[in-house]
Order: structure tokens, then sequence, then C-alpha cells
């Protein structure tokens, strides 16, 4: 059985923590595991996922922090369609020149997931923005799930989402990480739909992301 540690602090994320949240974020984005066995560069899988949060909006990011360390993180955004533009319009294009300066398009791995994934696009249905707006996602060190981190977390900004007023926020959970999806169902958070996440190149079977939203006004 896992013991809770004696004292964890919940805070706002500062600026000396950006290292260990993409640390993070590179060993649990696969199903709460690390994603090297399909994209081999931490940095620019980082970039892709995190640089949103820690550069443009980290007063929407918290940090949970035990033993000294940061041990998982919760990462908020209050207004989607901003995500996007910021994603479409910089983000991506700067860390796809970034990739291919440092040669990662071109790795075996990089190639066999772009060609098994080229034909998913943007298939599947449109999030509900104006119900949902904002959107969060949690993820912990392996050795610190199972103790309920992860739920005071999404509490403590869930009740900073209703004091400024924010409607709704929505997730999204690959449909194979059974404990992230009773995670969202036990917070309150509502199926919605299911659409395409990705194809696994080996055996080209399509995993999906089932979108949780909440009302949180």
């Amino acid at each position: 059985m896992k013991i809770a540690p004696r004292k964890f602090l919940l805070r706002r994320y500062e600026p000396h923590d950006r290292e260990a949240v993409r640390q993070i974020c590179c060993e649990t984005a696969d199903c709460g595991e690390p994603m090297d066995r399909w994209f081999p560069d931490r940095e620019i899988f980082a970039d892709l996922l995190m640089r949103y949060y820690t550069d443009w909006e980290p007063a929407s990011l918290w940090v949970a922090v035990a033993e000294g360390r940061v041990v998982g993180y919760l990462a908020a955004c209050h207004n989607t369609r901003r995500y996007r533009r910021l994603m479409a319009f910089w983000i991506v294009p700067t860390t796809v020149l970034k990739a291919l300066l440092r040669g990662v398009l071109w790795h075996p791995k990089v190639r066999a997931f772009l060609r098994a994934n080229c034909s998913i696009g943007f298939r599947g249905q449109r999030i509900p923005l104006k119900k949902y707006p904002a959107h969060l996602h949690v993820n912990l060190r392996r050795s610190y799930r199972g103790l309920h981190i992860g739920q005071l977390l999404a509490e403590q900004w869930l009740h900073h989402a209703r004091e400024t007023g924010i409607r709704g926020v929505h997730a999204g959970v690959n449909a194979d990480n059974a404990n992230g999806c009773r995670f969202f169902e036990a917070m309150g958070f509502q199926a919605l739909f299911r659409q395409p996440r990705m194809r696994l190149p080996k055996s080209g079977r399509t995993q999906e992301t089932v979108i949780y939203g909440l009302d949180s006004s």
C-alpha cells in the first residue's frame, strides 16, 4: 500500500520549476509511461506539449512538491481558442524548425509515426468551447500516483476557476488510460465523445481520446 508523504505542498508554478515539469511531461505522456518508444527527442516533445503553459500562461500552472522536488503538475488554459492560435502560428512552427535543425524529423521513429498518422488529420467532433472554454491536464510521477495529489491539484484549480468566472473546462484522456478516465469521472467530469488520437506505427491500431467536460460555474 502506498503511503502519502508527510508533507506536500500545492503551489503555483515558478520559473525554476520549468525543467521538472517538462521532465514529468515526457515521463508520463504515454498513458502514464515515457514517450520515448515512439518519439526520440524529449526537448522537442516538451516544447510541443508544455511550452504554452510555462511560457504563455504560467499563472494557470500548479505544481505539487514533496520531499523537496516537484512530483506533479496541473497545466490549464482559460481560453482554448487563444491556446490554439498560439500553437498554430507560433509554437508549432518554431518547434518544427527546431526539430529540423536537430534532425529529429528524419529519425526512423518519427517518420514511422508521421506515416501512420498522416491520414487522421483533424477528424473528430468539435469541442463546444462556448460551454467548455478552458482545458486542463494532470500528470504525476509514478511513485506519487494513487495518493490523491492529482485530485487536490484539480480541486485547487477548479476553485480558482469558479472564483474567476470560468464557465466550463474540458480535458482529453487516452481511452486506454483507465486510471485517467476514472480520475476525471470521479471529479464529476462527463464524457462528451471520443475522437481519434493517433495510430500506433507497429500495430496499426488507432488510439482514441475521450473528451470530458465539466460545468465549473
